[in-house]
């Protein structure tokens, strides 16, 4: 039997909850995150878990992630993968979320508006000229 398996995602910006969810459904069932992979997530197989998932988006300088990394583990919640600016962290199932209230959701969806504005601008950008000639 394979160890590994790829979860395939629409994208963060469309599905983040769904993911999240069913990272969670894959960790019960023995199924890891281990990293990120092209449109979708790398599993590894394991011993079931009951853990809940969450994901931040926020741009670290080295010098910063160590005391990042440690904020979320006094709230509970373990660093598992980071890519570029998206960081995802597991708890237990009864572990206050990330983000609680509205102030803190509003703050997490402006840092990522922030990138995807950046990449539309610049697909945006390839097609015009590929438009032109």
């Amino acid at each position: 039997m394979r160890n590994k398996r790829y979860m395939p995602s629409i994208g963060l910006a469309f599905s983040e909850a769904r993911d999240m969810k069913k990272l969670s459904e894959k960790a019960a069932k023995g199924w890891h995150l281990k990293r990120f992979r092209f449109a979708g997530y790398g599993l590894e197989k394991g011993e079931p878990e009951e853990a809940i998932f969450s994901i931040d988006y926020r741009k670290l300088r080295k010098d910063e992630e160590e005391e990042y990394f440690t904020l979320f583990a006094y709230g509970g919640w373990t660093h598992v993968y980071s890519s570029a600016n998206m960081h995802i962290f597991k708890a237990a199932p009864e572990t206050t979320p990330i983000y609680s209230d509205a102030e803190s959701s509003i703050d997490k969806l402006a840092r990522l508006a922030k990138s995807v504005n950046l990449v539309a601008s610049i697909a945006l950008a390839i097609t015009m000229v590929l438009w032109i000639f």
